[in-house]
């Protein structure tokens, strides 16, 4: 397995052969969150970022997902270049195979860009998700990068999600100028039940960045010893989707 991206063909087999087809189940987040805790269990979610292609590579693999019998949770991007009509002919193919589809909240960072309510943004994005027919329940943070210079979590926008290491839940958000107050309210109020990033694990294990969050080798050994939470971002396994060429 490689340590960082671009994952390959090879990398994808490995991930399967070594860890996933292990399982006693390859489940959505949903249901971690309704209680399939087993640890032999795999909870896995992808996020799926606004790099070219990411769209594509979230449905190549779904349905490589499908074909192996996993199911998983797809966090779409309300701000990313594949977000539009186009995209949300394609979302209802992700629940036609079994999987689940959230919404990759990245609104309070929007909101500085903007210049909106950041739950006017998140209302509208849900909205138009919503409108291809899926059920949306999950919600996770999108990590940009206002929220480094700016010093928040993108799910601070919700009571559940409180972030006291950047400071208090009402403060105000600034950028270059622009002032956003925080102003959270439940998830509840969105029709949202549940975040990953907030749901009890026993290991973890993401390509964030394009490199795992910890040696795969590792991860592999300790399988089966409590439930595993992985994050897989299609953005970093184009290539592992590409064609095969066969000398003749």
């Amino acid at each position: 397995m490689r340590a960082k991206e671009p994952f390959l063909a090879a990398d994808l087999a490995e991930l399967d052969s070594a860890l996933l087809s292990r399982a006693d189940r390859v489940v959505p987040m949903r249901d971690v969150f309704k209680g399939d805790t087993g640890a032999r269990v795999v909870g896995l979610r992808h996020d799926v970022d606004d790099n070219l292609g990411s769209f594509e590579t979230a449905l190549a693999f779904a349905e490589w997902e499908f074909d192996h019998g996993y199911a998983s949770t797809y966090f779409l991007l309300h701000d990313s270049h594949y977000w539009g009509e186009g995209m949300l002919a394609y979302v209802p193919r992700f629940e036609e195979l079994g999987h689940e589809v959230g919404i990759h909240v990245n609104a309070l960072a929007e909101a500085l860009r903007q210049r909106r309510d950041p739950h006017e943004i998140l209302t509208d994005a849900l909205s138009e998700l919503r409108s291809s027919g899926v059920r949306v329940v999950g919600a996770v943070a999108h990590g940009d990068n206002l929220c480094h210079s700016s010093h928040f979590v993108n799910d601070e926008l919700f009571t559940e999600s409180p972030r006291p290491a950047y400071g208090k839940p009402d403060r105000l958000l600034e950028h270059e100028g622009v002032i956003c107050p925080l102003k959270p309210i439940s998830r509840r109020a969105y029709g949202l039940e549940y975040d990953p990033n907030w749901l009890s694990r026993g290991d973890y294990l993401s390509d964030s960045s394009g490199k795992w969050s910890k040696p795969f080798a590792d991860v592999v050994e300790n399988f089966g010893e409590t439930q595993l939470h992985m994050l897989v971002h299609p953005d970093w396994w184009k290539q592992a989707f590409l064609p095969v060429a066969v000398a003749v």
